[in-house]
């Protein structure tokens, strides 16, 4: 391997580690241990302040884990204008699943926007949390404020719908 090539992995693996900033995963798992990656390809662009993982990638994070075809990391400007800051916004693609404690979560597309703490899944949406199975379209989670929403076709006239099935925590007999 050429020494510009080991120069080269060492600069992706230091930007890959340090624009990681903690605090954007903290409200996706509310306790900040370390945060793991792993995919089949990494690129990251300086410019663009972005990292792209692809292929089978899976993010874990104490309970947290978010897995999809390809994650897109896009960072804000460091405060002084230079360098990576914290993570702005995360687009997840392709076969999501996302679980976060006992509720998973699976669709197509992911949005996670740290400017409103909120996740936006779309797509073939469905949601469960033991038993309880919850199917739609789109799914608005913010994060903070612990507030979902489901619609079944957002800004369409179609005639599709939201759909659930739950089941009332059962009581003993008396």
């Amino acid at each position: 391997m050429s020494r510009k090539h080991t120069s080269t992995l060492m600069i992706m693996a230091a930007l890959s580690l340090g624009a990681l900033a903690p605090q954007a995963w903290a409200q996706l798992s509310p306790k900040r241990g370390p945060i793991s990656i792993g995919s089949d390809d990494f690129a990251a662009s300086e410019p663009e302040r972005l990292q792209t993982y692809t292929g089978r990638v899976e993010i874990l994070q104490d309970n947290t884990r978010l897995r999809a075809d390809n994650v897109k990391m896009f960072h804000g400007t460091k405060p002084g204008g230079t360098g990576w800051g914290e993570v702005d916004r995360i687009e997840a693609n392709g076969n999501l699943y996302f679980v976060n404690g006992t509720q998973v979560i699976k669709g197509d597309k992911a949005v996670y926007t740290s400017a409103d703490d909120t996740m936006v899944v779309t797509g073939d949406v469905i949601v469960t949390q033991g038993e309880n199975v919850m199917t739609g379209n789109r799914l608005v989670y913010n994060v903070a404020a612990g507030r979902t929403t489901m619609d079944a076709t957002p800004g369409t006239q179609s005639k599709g719908r939201v759909r659930a099935v739950l089941y009332p925590d059962s009581k003993p007999a008396q």
